[in-house]
């Protein structure tokens, strides 16, 4: 496996999505978007006071910056929130099988 820092990869995101209605023809024009941004790594349809969570990673601020204009110009986005991870304590865990 390739680490991120390895390849130039800095920042790892966490960002909460809702959107502006939940009708079926808008929630899949949405989720088409995300899954062509090859910064999302993964998507989460989530319960709670969002409807996605969103994992993101960028090179940089100005990277995630841009990341997040093309994200806010989508029609049916209502809300961002960003939280920025600060160190993997656990990743790529085995299934307990």
């Amino acid at each position: 496996m390739i680490s991120r820092g390895a390849v130039g990869i800095a920042m790892t995101v966490f960002v909460e999505v809702s959107l502006n209605n939940h009708q079926a023809s808008s929630i899949d024009e949405f989720e088409t978007a995300i899954v062509d941004m090859d910064e999302v790594i993964s998507c989460h349809v989530v319960s709670g006071a969002y409807d996605y969570l969103l994992e993101v990673v960028s090179k940089d601020l100005p990277g995630y910056e841009s990341f997040t204009r093309k994200l806010q110009r989508l029609e049916n986005v209502k809300d961002i929130h960003t939280h920025l991870a600060i160190r993997q304590v656990k990743g790529n865990g085995c299934l307990p099988i």
